[in-house]
């Protein structure tokens, strides 16, 4: 018929970047000056739980920056501007990996400096990642370790080329407990891939409530310099046999589930053609 019209229906659907695994992420891309702010995305709580007025170590600066904004530890103190999240469904005690952009003019400095850790305050044990001098050289370590239990801890000597004051530097911990497995990275360059001392310990109950970024234990052993991209995942991100490959764009932030085609492949639109 003449006057039949032919309807195609034609549907196009575009995925949406998601950011496989991602349990925890801040860009620390708020007004300068105005501190961390909530994070951009988490699975648990992400408000940031300092009490303000910030202080000179709790500030988001525009310069430097890694990308955007970035968080300033400015006296590794951190006094008044301490930066804490909630923990509770931002981690897997099982698996993830940790990682963040680190730039201070300390880096090659001694001592202890935490670049993230747990609210011990409850004595149910500790999660932290750090920077520490064995004696050996200037180490990347991280564990968590059980109240008056087991710990799963690793801690590996960074390369001298590597360690460079007043640069940006990409740090990775992860692990495994399932596969027995844990690594750490710095700059892209594999570190060590095997457990340093202890047994396994998936804790199922996390005793600590907040963790905290660019110190360690309650506020312990502040990081004296400027954090950036700090991300938490349920998943082991990279291939713990090999090097990696430095991000060199912001981590993507996961975007919401839905039910149906938008849950299951992202937007998806329909033209009718005549």
């Amino acid at each position: 018929m003449k006057n039949r019209i032919a309807m195609l229906a034609v549907m196009f659907c575009a995925a949406p970047a998601m950011a496989a695994g991602t349990t925890f992420l801040n860009h620390f891309d708020t007004t300068p000056g105005a501190g961390a702010g909530a994070a951009d995305f988490a699975g648990g709580n992400p408000a940031n739980t300092a009490v303000p007025p910030f202080g000179p170590g709790g500030n988001v600066v525009a310069a430097p920056a890694r990308f955007g904004n970035a968080l300033h530890r400015f006296n590794g103190i951190d006094v008044g501007g301490r930066v804490t999240y909630e923990i509770a469904n931002n981690w897997n005690v099982n698996k993830g990996t940790v990682e963040m952009f680190i730039n201070s003019a300390n880096i090659l400095g001694g001592g202890f400096v935490g670049l993230m850790g747990t609210d011990t305050s409850s004595g149910a044990g500790d999660i932290r990642m750090y920077i520490y001098d064995t004696g050996a050289g200037r180490t990347l370590g991280a564990y968590q370790l059980g109240a008056g239990g087991p710990f799963w801890e690793i801690e590996q000597v960074i390369p001298t080329p590597l360690l460079t004051n007043n640069a940006w530097h990409h740090v990775v911990w992860a692990f495994d407990t399932a596969a027995g497995k844990t690594a750490t990275w710095w700059d892209g360059q594999l570190l060590r891939n095997t457990p340093d001392a202890g047994t396994v310990s998936p804790r199922t109950a996390l005793g600590s409530t907040r963790f905290h970024i660019g110190e360690n234990q309650g506020g312990s052993a502040g990081f004296p310099g400027f954090i950036d991209e700090f991300r938490i995942s349920d998943i082991v991100q990279y291939d713990m046999n090999s090097n990696l490959t430095v991000p060199t764009a912001p981590f993507a932030i996961p975007e919401p589930g839905s039910l149906g085609l938008l849950g299951a492949a992202g937007l998806c639109m329909v033209r009718l053609r005549r």
